[in-house]
């Protein structure tokens, strides 16, 4: 059902690919308003243009600007359709993409680490940084367990102290 054909009262898609996780909206159509030629944009439009009002949990939405001749529309991370079958289909799109992340995952954390070696000996003024870096983060992690040993212990000989002043 391209954007044309839908009417009042269809039932509209729009799915949004957030930072976090994925929103479907589902909502209604409230009104379709087609553009007037001198109102699109661009010299040679092949097909009118539409602005679709859509409620979404009471609230309307204007999505403006879809090709009447089309059924799914794509705008940055939003996608517009009153097909459920696209809109099925524009879903398996967008886990097919996350699968090949997640495979990829393993091979890029490889990467880092690997990338690491490959930059220090090619370079050894880097490698001797690293190096640097690595051994005071080490002696860092070793004073502040030190630290905390003499705080221990500094704890029980306060405790010792303080239960030999008290008379018996």
């Amino acid at each position: 059902m391209d954007f044309n054909t839908i009417g009042k009262g269809s039932t509209f898609y729009i799915l949004r690919e957030t930072d976090e996780t994925p929103v479907l909206e589902i909502g209604t159509v409230k009104e379709k308003t087609s553009k007037p030629m001198s109102m699109q944009y661009g010299v040679n439009n092949s097909a009118p243009l539409l602005d679709i009002t859509v409620t979404v949990d009471g609230t309307d939405r204007v999505i403006p600007d879809l090709p009447v001749n089309i059924e799914i529309a794509q705008r940055g991370r939003e996608t517009y359709t009153g097909s459920g079958e696209c809109l099925f289909q524009a879903i398996d799109g967008m886990m097919a993409r996350s699968k090949a992340n997640l495979a990829r995952a393993g091979y890029d954390r490889r990467v880092l680490e690997v990338g690491e070696q490959m930059k220090e000996r090619i370079n050894p003024g880097y490698a001797e940084t690293k190096q640097q870096a690595r051994t005071i983060k080490d002696l860092q992690a070793r004073v502040d367990s030190q630290d905390k040993k003499l705080d221990q212990i500094l704890g029980f000989m306060q405790d010792l102290n303080s239960s030999k002043k008290k008379p018996d």
